[in-house]
């Protein structure tokens, strides 16, 4: 799995509205929290691994994501900048044979497929990711670790609520909630005053923070399958001029 560093390096550079270079200053600010040193090491690093491309313009350095780079993000985090593609009405559902601990990349596969674990051996995703998944298991000759099924529907129970069940969309849906209150407030106070932007409490730096912490716990699930006041459209949108802002004011 890609360290935290890595990933929130990649998540800074991928913003629709930051697409071009940026120079370490950009990074430094959005990864306060890990030391100048680890983030030029991450970046080298992801530079090697073909996930940014960077370049010098007056003497500085600068970089940016690439496509590579957006492939990997989006098999950390899950769907990013989509939209939420309708329910077909199908659970795809893997029953593994056995598998010990040390097949991490058949379980990080899963994941990155938006599955969820129900029990011991057995993972669930409501996406339409058979072809996938069926994919996946070929492509690292795993056919013999699992059965791959596909169900319409629940003999027992509701689709609804398992999922709020599994993936725990209360608590989540909580905090959208929460995050939409702090970036409308945000928002709001800081178009007259760029430095509020700057503070350490209810400033840029936890939106991003917080906005990141949801799309990685974000399971992307359909709109079907999500409560009625699910507000992940929202806080996308107000982190998306939220972060507008903050380049016009140097951020």
């Amino acid at each position: 799995m890609m360290k935290l560093l890595k990933k929130k390096l990649l998540f800074a550079l991928n913003s629709q509205a930051e697409i071009g270079y940026h120079p370490y200053d950009f990074l430094y600010f959005r990864l306060s929290e890990f030391e100048s040193g680890s983030v030029r090491d991450a970046v080298v690093r992801l530079e090697k691994a073909g996930a940014i491309d960077k370049l010098t313009r007056n003497n500085r350095v600068q970089m940016r994501i690439t496509n590579l780079g957006r492939e990997m993000l989006t098999e950390e985090i899950g769907v990013l900048n989509g939209p939420r593609k309708p329910w077909d009405g199908r659970w795809r559902i893997v029953v593994l044979n056995g598998v010990k601990n040390q097949h991490h990349s058949l379980l990080k596969g899963l994941k990155s497929l938006s599955y969820r674990r129900v029990a011991r051996g057995v993972y669930v995703s409501p996406l339409t990711v058979s072809n996938a998944t069926r994919q996946l298991f070929l492509d690292k000759t795993w056919t013999q670790l699992a059965q791959i099924i596909e169900s319409r529907r629940l003999i027992l129970g509701d689709d609804l609520q398992w999922a709020r069940t599994l993936w725990g969309l209360d608590k989540l849906g909580r905090e959208y909630e929460d995050f939409v209150s702090l970036a409308d407030r945000l928002l709001k106070i800081s178009r007259k005053n760029y430095l509020l932007l700057r503070q350490s409490k209810g400033g840029f730096k936890q939106v991003f923070d917080r906005y990141f912490y949801l799309q990685s716990a974000d399971p992307h699930l359909p709109r079907q399958l999500l409560p009625p006041s699910w507000q992940a459209e929202a806080a996308k949108g107000l982190f998306e001029r939220i972060v507008v802002l903050a380049k016009t004011a140097g951020i």
